[in-house]
């Protein structure tokens, strides 16, 4: 089936020149690191998981990387504790 170019509207759809188009990537602030990342995978119960889970949304939100920063959190408590005694 071929499409009647004619018919279709001139004009519309083009994408702005690339000197007025903003840097989508360096402006990207959903990272401030650019460290390397690894999964951390552990077995937990299931009711540890929760609590954790529910902890890590009340004090970061109910988004997605919560507990994420609630681990780093804890991470850096504990280096900041160690390195104490």
């Amino acid at each position: 089936m071929a499409t009647d170019l004619a018919k279709l509207k001139k004009g519309k759809g083009t994408p702005p020149p690339a000197e007025d188009a903003p840097d989508v990537i360096a402006e990207n602030g959903r990272t401030d690191e650019k460290a390397v990342l690894r999964p951390l995978q552990v077995r937990i119960p299931a009711n540890v998981f929760e609590e954790f889970s529910e902890t890590a949304g009340r004090e970061f939100g109910f988004t997605h990387g919560a507990k994420k920063q609630l681990f780093l959190k804890m991470w850096k408590a504990y280096k900041a504790q160690s390195n104490q005694a």
